[in-house]
């Protein structure tokens, strides 16, 4: 499928169809009640702050622009610290929301580069950036409460281990969708000679 679509339509594809995943998923829970109606396209944009990032670094890496993918990180975490409540705001100083924020999407970029372009086999480089996704998320969060001397027990690791997990469930799925329709490059695959004189 993917070799027979243009590069432009592949790179439109792997960014508008993970964000219709997203939407869709928001619209299920919004009917079952997992989301408020109203709220649906709200969860979605957010949750866009997660799954973007990640999928230009997909694609900027596919023609050699790997480096501008830290600026995705770096605008995804100005995003998400500006969209953080002011409860959470009061808890937290700005510099560590920014700097952990940043960190948290520049090892995400590390996860995907590792999933996408090392691993082979469409399963399992999904099942590798949702479990290198729930790790950084979880790793991540764990650090901002130490960073500002909060007291971290099982509950809150739990709630936090659970956050990440559904998030990158969903976000794992989103982009494993949008990855039907593009092509990445094949990894570089060493070759064995066999040393028998009669294949010679």
């Amino acid at each position: 499928m993917q070799n027979r679509l243009h590069p432009i339509f592949q790179t439109l594809s792997l960014v508008v169809l993970p964000l219709l995943v997203l939407l869709m998923i928001n619209y299920i829970f919004s009917i079952t009640g997992r989301v408020k109606p109203s709220n649906f396209m709200t969860a979605t944009l957010k949750m866009s702050i997660f799954i973007l990032p990640n999928v230009l670094y997909i694609i900027l890496h596919k023609y050699k622009l790997t480096y501008l993918g830290l600026l995705g990180a770096g605008l995804a975490a100005y995003l998400v610290v500006n969209n953080v409540s002011s409860q959470e705001l009061e808890n937290f100083s700005n510099f560590s929301l920014y700097l952990v924020h940043f960190i948290y999407f520049s090892l995400m970029l590390g996860v995907t580069y590792l999933a996408y372009y090392l691993i082979n086999g469409f399963k399992l480089k999904n099942i590798v950036f949702i479990m290198g996704g729930i790790i950084v998320h979880t790793l991540s969060l764990i650090s901002l409460f130490l960073i500002n001397k909060h007291p971290v027990d099982m509950t809150i690791v739990r709630s936090i281990m659970l956050s990440g997990t559904n998030l990158y469930l969903m976000i794992g799925l989103a982009i494993a969708i949008g990855l039907l329709f593009f092509e990445l490059p094949e990894q570089n695959r060493v070759e064995v000679f066999n040393d028998d004189p009669e294949d010679f």
